[in-house]
């Protein structure tokens, strides 16, 4: 298990590589010329003359060819060195340092909501599955899905802070400024589990085992719970890691509209303000996030279903 897991971190690390090489190629065919830009931000917007810009583009190495400015780059980000903001001056990793904390409270927040709507509901759906209860909740599910993130938020401020002024509409320096947001994320990821957990269990209750456990009349409750639940938790706590993964790129929408500050509200920001090294961060991070929450969740799926081993 343990150079399965070696292994699995190696073709992470590889995989994030690959898609650092691909961002950071992919940021510099975006059009505008880094030096022109951070020197216009630092004389207040005055367009510089070519030979003030071919002389600072010399001096910060970006006249270099693009491998060895990507070289460069990851070398200092191996020392911990994601570079410098254009337009602060202050160290990249002292603004995702602060802003990651507050995304990541707002992802946890919106996880355990969907889980607390989606899994009762889900259950009930499966277990009285053709009856009204379960065509409204369906219906709602898909509803949830459908809706956009930024139409759902928008309806939600004009309710909830604007009408009747309950909750704030932007910040962050109370829970209540959380709710709103909360809400936003957790609905669309709530419908998807909804279905899937439903879906999930109907067709394990199809299968051969519990119609033998019924002929030995064990009750269907008991049926329900203590054999069908267990065999859908592994595709369950997946498909909940990937919406979690999923989660992050849902932020850069709600973060803006609430006014929440974190990483996705700084990505906005970044590419506003064309600050080619915090867009780089930011990149890095959101791909970083992906890929160890679906390193997470195989390694724990190992742990509760040793039989998925080989597989993985």
């Amino acid at each position: 298990m343990i150079s399965q897991l070696g292994q699995r971190l190696l073709q992470a690390m590889m995989l994030l590589l690959c898609m650092s090489m691909v961002g950071f190629a992919l940021l510099h065919l975006l059009p505008g010329d880094f030096a022109e830009i951070l020197l216009m931000s630092q004389m207040d917007g005055t367009l510089p003359d070519a030979a003030t810009v071919a002389r600072f583009s010399a001096s910060q190495g970006f006249d270099a060819p693009l491998p060895i400015q990507y070289l460069r780059w990851l070398g200092a980000l191996l020392h911990g060195d994601l570079g410098t903001s254009f337009i602060t001056g202050e160290p990249v990793l002292a603004d995702i340092t602060v802003r990651i904390g507050r995304s990541i409270s707002l992802a946890i927040f919106s996880m355990i909501t969907a889980l607390l709507i989606a899994l009762p509901i889900g259950f009930l759906c499966a277990y009285r599955s053709g009856g009204c209860l379960d065509r409204l909740f369906v219906m709602l599910s898909v509803v949830g899905m459908s809706i956009p993130n930024f139409w759902y938020a928008l309806l939600l401020s004009l309710l909830f802070s604007l009408t009747l002024g309950w909750l704030p509409s932007f910040g962050h320096t109370t829970l209540a400024h959380a709710v709103l947001p909360t809400l936003v994320i957790a609905t669309s990821i709530s419908g998807i589990l909804v279905r899937y957990i439903r879906s999930s269990l109907l067709d394990e209750a199809s299968q051969d085992y519990v119609r033998t456990a019924k002929a030995k009349g064990l009750g269907s409750l008991r049926i329900f719970f203590k054999h069908v639940t267990p065999n859908i938790l592994p595709a369950t706590l997946t498909l909940a890691g990937l919406q979690l993964a999923r989660i992050f790129d849902g932020m850069i929408i709600v973060e803006t509209l609430f006014a929440w500050p974190g990483l996705g509200s700084l990505l906005v920001e970044a590419l506003l303000n064309r600050d080619y090294p915090l867009i780089q961060a930011c990149f890095l991070v959101i791909a970083s996030s992906y890929i160890l929450i679906n390193l997470a969740i195989d390694y724990v799926i190992t742990i509760y279903d040793p039989r998925v081993r080989d597989i993985l």
